[in-house]
């Protein structure tokens, strides 16, 4: 559902937000008035009370990401002992999942909460909120008043966003939306040959044999969790550029005249494709993205990682650029998300994707405590002067930032020619590779967009992630970097994990 993007928002008595929750209610309200519902001001009122109800039973995100205390297994007939008020049993059944025994309830507390909400809450309020959320989900194909209000609120005020994107550009991303692998592949033979994919692999390969050798080399890590930690690395799967297998649209039905029916059958069709694979074998192989994607990921659950087509071009990936560059901005995003494989998060599951502890108590104590002088690191910036990120809250990936950056640069040293490598433009192949790191990493916000980044988002804003640099002895000595300085952290204020 489209809404205010964290419980914070609805929670947080700021002026700021305060403020922002009564232009969303506006928002509520234009948008059920435009749909032809009477009454649209008492209607969206009731709206955001309801909403801000079902916030209140919610995580904050920084304990929604701790995996061990989602990792909740109930079985179907549980629910109506557990979480009380809504008809569980024609739940299931609507949504095809009446065969299906087990659960995992990510946070039983909102479920438990949200279920007796339904059950306290006039059903009236109930049909106006999901009434609401479908107008709004789909206002981006239905007539123009509706795209131009969404805009205004989710464009303008909440992203500080000053016009919206071209038509044409709409509706490009409805069809990457709607037939994403199909894109996906005339993407791929267009802009990704098979000279930049291997190119690519040699780079992941030199850097997981990074990896291994860090690993090897810690002198806290019992033999034990060693072991483990290894068996991880020997069994990831690294997808380049493109799936092996592509999805298969031949059962979805397009039509050339029915904008808003094509995103809604492509929702149900989705929906279906992933029921139906309940009870089947976890494809270790299969992407998450698509090649047109500029991202990557790790897949916990597979062992697996996805680096689209689209992330292995510039500023990213440049094969002409000199090799010190190129792994300091590709090699720190591909060991960003092996180092992943053993973040706060990752590190719970082995080598198969099975939520498991393969720690020593000793092995986990230490890691607990190198990951907690990053979340005070962390805890010390301030974008704003009344808001400083969340160490916790973006944890997982500041560990994958200074895992990958690590093991990135041991592999570009380790990967050296018998030669010498010439400076470039005056800089040494050192300086190349920081610089790399960090021209990959520069990004520009709005004051809205990053203040709703500091709140939502699991990674730090683009210049505190560059600031990782801080904690890699290798980049004092390529710039001379001395105490005094801004970015100087004194060598025991340097975190080491992996």
């Amino acid at each position: 559902m489209v809404e205010l993007p964290d419980r914070e928002y609805y929670l947080s008595n700021s002026e700021h937000m305060q403020n922002l929750r009564k232009q969303y209610q506006a928002h509520v309200a234009a948008m059920l008035k435009l749909a032809g519902f009477s009454d649209s001001d008492a209607r969206a009122q009731r709206i955001i009370e309801l909403e801000h109800a079902i916030a209140e039973k919610h995580w904050s995100l920084a304990e929604d990401q701790d995996v061990h205390k989602a990792n909740n297994p109930w079985k179907q007939s549980e629910f109506t002992v557990k979480a009380p008020g809504l008809e569980w049993k024609e739940f299931f059944r609507a949504a095809g999942l009446d065969k299906q025994v087990n659960f995992i309830v990510w946070q039983p507390s909102a479920i438990a909460g949200e279920s007796a909400l339904i059950a306290s809450s006039p059903i009236e309020t109930w049909k106006d909120l999901l009434s609401y959320h479908l107008i709004e989900q789909y206002g981006g194909t239905l007539p123009k008043a509706f795209a131009d209000e969404r805009f205004e609120f989710f464009g303008k005020t909440l992203f500080g966003t000053p016009q919206q994107t071209p038509r044409w550009q709409r509706a490009v991303n409805n069809v990457n939306f709607a037939l994403g692998d199909e894109v996906g592949k005339a993407y791929a033979q267009r802009y990704f040959p098979p000279e930049a994919k291997a190119q690519v692999q040699t780079m992941v390969a030199n850097i997981i044999a990074a990896f291994h050798k860090r690993i090897d080399a810690l002198n806290w890590m019992t033999a034990a969790t060693r072991a483990e930690a290894q068996a991880k690395l020997d069994a990831l799967y690294v997808g380049i550029g493109y799936p092996e297998t592509w999805e298969d649209y031949s059962g979805l039905e397009i039509k050339p005249d029915d904008i808003f029916g094509n995103l809604w059958r492509r929702n149900v069709f989705e929906y279906h494709r992933w029921v139906n694979r309940l009870g089947k074998t976890v494809d270790r192989h299969e992407w998450c993205m698509t090649p047109q994607t500029v991202n990557a990921v790790n897949l916990p659950l597979q062992n697996a990682l996805n680096f689209p087509a689209a992330i292995l071009a510039p500023p990213f990936f440049d094969p002409g650029a000199p090799y010190p560059y190129n792994y300091g901005a590709i090699g720190s995003i591909i060991g960003h998300e092996v180092s992943h494989t053993f973040d706060s998060e990752g590190s719970a599951f082995d080598a198969k994707g099975a939520l498991r502890n393969w720690w020593t108590q000793a092995d986990l104590d230490h890691f607990d405590g190198s990951t907690a002088k990053l979340v005070t690191q962390y805890d010390s910036y301030h974008p704003f002067p009344d808001l400083s990120l969340n160490g916790k809250q973006t944890l997982a990936e500041n560990i994958a930032d200074l895992g990958g950056l690590a093991a990135a640069y041991d592999a570009y040293r380790t990967a050296l020619p018998s030669k010498p490598v010439p400076d470039q433009d005056g800089f040494t192949p050192d300086q190349q590779f920081f610089l790399g790191y960090g021209q990959s990493r520069r990004g520009k916000s709005r004051p809205a967009a990053l203040r709703q980044q500091v709140m939502t988002d699991p990674h730090s804003p683009s210049e505190y992630r560059t600031d990782m640099v801080r904690n890699i002895d290798a980049w004092y000595q390529a710039f001379g970097v001395q105490l005094g300085e801004q970015l100087y952290l004194a060598p025991s204020d340097r975190v080491t994990i992996w």
